[in-house]
């Protein structure tokens, strides 16, 4: 099999063989991966690009968004479920003591839902990190991987890149700041830790979201017509939720020198985009768009280095923001997701629905 670095490698449960072709040396891919909140919105996308490399796959989830994302993989080969809470430290030396690699995506994600209960977002993203991260120092882990966020750059139309002071301005990215800090500090010689700086997500998903500004965008322009964008100067950086998971999924295939200790800002330069910029893609696929502009406050704006990446692993998004909204837009005519309306397919009115935050309160369900 041929690995993103080209290189031809060997694949050995638990086991890390070495190969030389073109004169490079590397860490062969890791047997067993899990997944924390592998049912969520990258997760579900990631455990199957997993599953197709041939890794063995483990998703270790609360469930809090549903199990729409996993719910047909159940009985594949080289897929497991296991129910659990990221806060307890029992759980996931229990999940872990077999994997060879961890990635850590389970949180609670985005400003509203964190505005929720802000004293929950705190233990879950950043005291559950820290509970991730002992649990595979114990566990034998031998790489973890931390999905991280490019809203710690906070303001600044400069191109920040992973050296640059870091600037966050809601307390979910006050939470990747800290979590971060704890995961790269913990990098040593038996954990390759790294931290992905992952830019604004969009595109089709098995656990669809609307909550996000692109696939938003798109939902609004097929359904009424017309969408309404704050301002629309300000800069965003845009990711392919399937680029994501790549990245993802080169990181574990990097040579341990490459990635340990390190953060990575993971998106392309020619996807930092204005969010008026962004309306007018939308436009080019549903013509006779109507788009509307409203007064904005002052919020995050910044565009984004990603040539560490490209340089480093290497890694090169392969989507655009035209092709995301066009999958969007086919994928609701054949009825393949709900509205965009539906409190499913977003993370604040899920929670809402399902009594968040006293269901994430509550000790965690028994695995099954």
């Amino acid at each position: 099999m041929i690995y993103p670095n080209g290189i031809k490698s060997v694949r050995s449960t638990g086991s890390f063989l070495q190969t030389t072709e073109s004169e490079v040396s590397i860490t062969a891919p890791l047997g067993t991966v899990v997944v924390t909140g592998g049912a969520g919105y990258l997760g579900s996308v990631l455990v199957r690009k997993l599953l197709e490399r041939g890794y063995r796959t483990v998703v270790f989830d609360r469930l809090l968004y549903g199990d729409d994302g996993i719910r047909e993989l159940n009985g594949r080969d080289g897929f497991e479920f296991v129910r659990g809470d990221v806060r307890s430290f029992d759980e996931l030396v229990s999940v872990l003591r077999s994997a060879d690699a961890v990635v850590h995506l389970a949180a609670i994600v985005g400003d509203p839902a964190c505005a929720l209960d802000q004293s929950l977002a705190l233990e879950v993203n950043l005291a559950a990190t820290a509970t991730v991260v002992r649990a595979a120092h114990v566990s034998g882990v031998r790489r973890l991987i931390f999905a991280s966020s490019c809203a710690v750059y906070g303001c600044g139309e400069q191109f920040p890149d992973e050296d640059s002071t870091l600037k966050p301005l809601s307390l979910y990215a006050r939470t990747k700041v800290a979590a971060e800090e704890i995961v790269l500090k913990a990098a040593n010689e038996r954990v390759a830790s790294t931290a992905l700086r992952l830019a604004t997500l969009y595109g089709l998903s098995p656990r669809p979201r609307f909550d996000l500004l692109i696939n938003l965008f798109a939902a609004q322009a097929m359904e009424q017509g017309e969408i309404t964008i704050l301002g629309g100067r300000q800069w965003r950086p845009f990711l392919h939720v399937t680029d994501a998971a790549d990245a993802v999924a080169a990181c574990l295939e990097a040579p341990e020198s490459a990635v340990k200790g390190e953060a990575f800002n993971v998106g392309g330069n020619d996807q930092n985009y204005r969010i008026e910029e962004v309306a007018q893609l939308v436009k080019k696929i549903v013509p006779g768009l109507t788009i509307r502009n409203a007064e904005a406050k002052y919020g995050p704006n910044y565009r984004v280095s990603f040539a560490k990446i490209r340089n480093r692993l290497p890694f090169v998004p392969q989507h655009e923001i035209e092709g995301g909204v066009s999958e969007i837009i086919k994928a609701s005519r054949r009825g393949e997701i709900g509205g965009y309306r539906q409190s499913r397919n977003s993370n604040v009115q899920m929670l809402k629905e399902r009594g968040f935050p006293a269901i994430a309160s509550s000790p965690p369900a028994p695995p099954r």
